[in-house]
């Protein structure tokens, strides 16, 4: 998979209109957002495909 296709969590959540990218920050720390079931670190990136 190309690095192209690769965007980082608070980057997709602020590009599909959910919260800035700090907010998606704070919700990332608080452990309120899960990729495919699974709580991320921060600064993990999104696939296409994922669940988020």
């Amino acid at each position: 998979m190309s690095a192209e296709n690769l965007t980082r969590l608070n980057k997709y959540l602020s590009e599909v209109g959910y919260c800035s990218r700090r907010k998606a920050d704070s919700l990332i720390e608080q452990g309120r957002v899960t990729i495919n079931g699974e709580i991320p670190e921060m600064g993990t990136k999104v696939r296409p495909g994922d669940e988020v």
